[in-house]
């Protein structure tokens, strides 16, 4: 893996990370507005002047903090753009802190694309930028992103009461000092 200390582009055995811009608009539409991609998200599908404004406080955490979701690409294929992810600070119920986040395209699935693209946000996390804990939010039936938090080494931490009349969600959590011993 291939980190450099502004996390502007990262590679990983098969993926490019880049940080995000607006000429990944299109893509966001597409990923954001598929209603297989967003059969879990309690919001939904987004329309294209949701995903827009999404995408431009992606971008304005970039200029502000020096890193952010990545639009990931294939290394193969780098004009593909297989979907997002990276860290970010957010704020979950009580909690605050850096949040791992993914949305990939539905025929990216069952690649461990989603896998790889964690394990590069968290050594950036721990290893780069020092950080604490990152914590990760997903709702109980993605059972899917579930496991890939629990294959990068998150467990279930807590939960939150984030969707009137549903199920809570759970918080995953990995904290520095265990990543640290995993690798």
């Amino acid at each position: 893996m291939q980190i450099n200390s502004r996390l502007d582009q990262v590679r990983t055995d098969r993926l490019v990370l880049r940080r995000l811009s607006m000429d990944d608009l299109d893509s966001a539409i597409r990923i954001h507005g598929d209603p297989a991609v967003n059969l879990h998200n309690p919001g939904g599908v987004r329309t294209p002047e949701a995903t827009r404004a999404l995408i431009e406080d992606w971008t304005d955490f970039w200029d502000r903090h020096g890193f952010g979701y990545w639009t990931v690409r294939l290394a193969a294929q780098p004009e593909q753009v297989l979907g997002f992810g990276g860290i970010m600070r957010k704020q979950i119920a009580s909690f605050s802190g850096l949040n791992l986040y993914f949305r990939f395209a539905a025929h990216t699935w069952g690649k461990g694309y989603a896998t790889e693209m964690a394990r590069a946000a968290l050594h950036a996390a721990f290893v780069v930028l020092t950080e604490e804990a990152v914590f990760g939010l997903t709702r109980p039936a993605n059972i899917p992103s579930r496991r890939t938090l629990e294959k990068i080494g998150m467990r279930l931490f807590s939960e939150v009461d984030d969707v009137s009349g549903e199920a809570a969600s759970p918080i995953y959590r990995i904290t520095r000092d265990d990543y640290l011993q995993r690798i």
